[in-house]
Parts: structure tokens; C-alpha cells; sequence
């Protein structure tokens, strides 16, 4: 079963609760021409709706990803319709489309967006997106693939390391080593203030703090030992009454100067490039495998890390309230499920929802299934409502 963390954090989620402002955005007369929300039917007809979207001839999509663009000539050459991608972070996907609806624009169909924390609690119950199912999935996705929201894959970030000048295997074995001398400098990753991703990852660490006190011990052979600027953040907090291993971890991480980048495939390269010396390590997403090249790249991901691999997230499919193409927005998305509209996202560690695509990747690919690593998925409501509460731990300790 793939699923949502459901641990608790360093505090009470409802602390850190973020208010949303601006209106509900659903429109009555658009949601029952678009068949969605109350007026969603348990029938779909699909020769009706790939008729009305030959018609409209086009869908605008926003997408975290860039390989958005392989489905261009396919889609076209499939249905006649012309998918116009914008390749766009999730966060700035859903702020755009709030900014646009609030000045009366409606310009995009469809989000491909791994931002589950804003999707779960801002965009899905303030009317701004909706959730549509194409017919024929229920064998295929387990129940919290289908809802609150379409998960079209699973991906996750973890730690990279260059093969070619580490023959002998990965040069650490635990999260902890990216906290010693040997490493000060040299771990590469998006800076948690500017990827919402990036931030993802380190509040999942900050809930997984009885597995981080374990691993220290593993690591060092005793007991954690909180360091006084520690200390001193959580007597200074109004919500934290107590330390823990992770926040630890997290200020002896942020202390051995880390270098942030915004681009997770310059990470890759970074790491990968086989002419350098003294190679980094790199927190990026699992999928950037792809990008090795002889000669060029070689890097793989930390396995048997302790105590994680790395964190999971899902990338959902969701139709854009006041989309003015809507039947071309379902179109998008149940060919974005299908096997052919998956191929650009067929690759090492990208993990399609579908348990029948999957099953393929895996012998294909030689790599355990999604649910036999141990990855800490994200819990979005945890991150959602802690996430100023983070922030303001991060700068503390940082």
C-alpha cells in the first residue's frame, strides 16, 4: 500500500495553521458543464468527451516536470489537440492560478504538481482544482492514489554519490556522515527557503526523530548529545518544548556548509562528473539516474543509507477550476495514466501509480518496487500546517 506518513511532528500541526485568504473559487454553471464536483458522473462517456475535446482543440497545462514536452506529438498525432505545457515549480503552478482567478483569467486546464501539502489542504478544499478519475483505473491504484487526488507517479529525493571514483561502494552509510569534517562543503542540494521540495524533505527528517537518535547511536557508538545553540532555539520557542535528534541534525547539517542549487540536474552533474577529484554528495530526485552518460556522468543513489533511503512524494493530475477546456483536460489525464502517456516518465526512479506499469518498470529497470525501499513518505498535512514553524527553526539554527 502506498501511502501518506501520518507521524507527528516536533509540535501541534494546528500551531502553525495557515490561513487562506481570497475567495472559493468553484463556479456552479462550470463545474456541471465540466462533469465534476457534485456533477461528476459515475459514467464516462468516452467518445463523447474525446469528441468535445477535438473541438476545443487545445489544453494548457502547467507541469513540474519538463518532459512534458515528449507527449506534444503524440497527444497530437493521437487526438488532434494541441497540449501547450508550461514547465513550472508546484508551488508557483498553484500561486499563479490563484493570482489568476482572483483577477478573472482562466488560462490552464490541467496541474501536474507534486506540491501534496498545498494540494491537500489550499487548492482541493478551496474549489481552485478538481479531481478527476478517468474510467477503469480502480484495479490498478490503490484507494489514496485515486483520492483526495490522481497520483500519476511516485518519486522521491535521496543522496547521490559518483560511482566511478567510489568503486567500492558509497563513501558514507548514514545521514549523520553529512555532518562530519570530511564532508563540510561538499553536500549539494535546492535550498529549503526556495524549493518547496527541498523543505519537504527536511521536515520529514524532523518527524522521523526517534529513527534520527537511533541512527546517531549506530553512527558514534553513544547517546546524542544535544549542542547548546540547540538548547537554546527550543527555550526561545513558543510552540517546541523539547529537542530531538533531528532538529540536532539539522543544525550540525545546516553548520557544515551546505551548497544550495537551484537545478536538481546540476546537482546530478555535479556529483556525477567523472573528471573531478573530490567528488560531492547531492540530495536530488531519484529519477535523475537517466542522466548518466559513459564517459560523462556516473552516480547513483545511497540504498542502504541509515536510516532512510530518502523521502517519497507523490506528483498528482488535477483539472483547474474554470478550465476552459475541460474535456481536453480529462483527455490529457487518462492518456497521462495510460502506458503510452506515461513513456516520458518511464524511468529509474520515477515509480508509476498503476501497479500494472509498474510491475513492468521493475523488470525493466532491475530496481526494488516503490513499497520495498525505505523511503519516509511526506505526510501533507503535517508539512502544511508546520511549515512556518519550520521555517522559523531552520533560520534559527542556521
Amino acid at each position: 500500500m502506498k501511502a501518506f506518513s501520518k507521524s507527528k511532528l516536533m509540535t501541534t500541526a494546528a500551531v502553525f495553521a495557515i490561513g487562506l485568504s481570497g475567495p472559493t473559487f468553484a463556479d456552479e454553471t462550470w463545474q456541471k458543464l465540466a462533469g465534476v464536483g457534485a456533477y461528476a458522473s459515475d459514467t464516462q462517456d468516452w467518445t463523447a468527451i474525446e469528441a468535445a475535446a477535438r473541438e476545443e482543440g487545445q489544453v494548457v497545462i502547467y507541469s513540474v516536470s519538463s518532459r512534458i514536452a515528449k507527449l506534444v506529438d503524440g497527444f497530437k498525432e493521437a487526438y488532434g489537440i494541441e497540449i501547450i505545457g508550461h514547465d513550472m515549480p508546484s508551488d508557483l503552478q498553484i500561486e499563479k492560478l490563484r493570482r489568476e482567478h482572483n483577477a478573472g483569467v482562466h488560462a490552464v486546464d490541467v496541474l501536474f504538481n507534486a506540491e501534496a501539502p498545498l494540494l491537500l489542504n489550499e487548492a482541493l478544499p478551496n474549489g481552485l482544482v478538481w479531481n478527476f478519475v478517468p474510467s477503469g483505473l480502480d484495479s490498478d491504484l490503490d484507494d489514496n492514489e485515486m483520492e483526495p487526488f490522481l497520483i500519476q507517479r511516485h518519486s522521491s529525493r535521496v543522496v547521490y554519490y559518483n560511482t566511478a571514483l567510489n568503486p567500492d561502494g558509497a563513501p558514507i552509510d548514514s545521514l549523520w556522515d553529512l555532518t562530519t569534517e570530511e564532508w563540510t562543503g561538499r553536500t549539494l542540494l535546492p535550498s529549503p527557503l526556495e524549493d518547496g521540495l527541498s523543505a519537504n524533505f527536511m521536515q520529514t527528517v524532523l518527524q522521523n526523530s526517534n529513527e534520527m537518535a537511533a541512527a546517531y547511536e549506530r553512527e558514534f557508538g553513544e547517546p546524542i548529545a544535544y549542542s547548546e545553540e540547540v538548547l537554546e532555539a527550543v527555550a526561545e520557542s513558543a510552540v517546541i518544548s523539547e529537542p530531538n535528534a533531528s532538529m540536532e541534525w539539522l543544525f550540525r547539517f545546516l553548520g557544515n556548509e551546505p551548497v544550495f542549487m537551484s537545478s536538481t540536474t546540476k546537482i546530478f552533474k555535479n556529483v556525477g562528473d567523472v573528471q573531478q577529484e573530490n567528488p560531492p554528495l547531492g540530495i536530488t530526485t531519484f529519477s535523475k539516474m537517466r542522466k548518466n552518460k559513459e564517459g560523462v556522468y556516473a552516480a547513483a543513489p545511497i540504498y542502504d543509507l541509515d536510516p532512510v533511503f530518502g523521502v517519497s512524494y507523490p506528483t498528482a493530475l488535477v483539472m483547474a477550476d474554470m478550465a476552459p477546456h475541460p474535456n481536453a483536460a480529462k483527455l490529457l489525464i487518462k492518456y497521462m495514466m495510460e502506458e503510452e502517456g506515461f513513456d516520458p516518465w518511464n524511468e529509474p526512479g520515477d515509480f508509476a501509480a498503476r501497479s500494472s506499469i509498474e510491475a513492468v518498470q521493475m523488470d525493466d529497470f532491475d530496481l526494488p518496487s516503490f513499497d520495498e525501499l525505505k523511503l519516509w513518505p511526506i505526510d501533507p498535512e503535517e508539512i502544511y500546517f508546520s511549515k512556518y514553524g519550520f521555517l522559523a527553526l531552520y533560520l534559527e539554527l542556521g
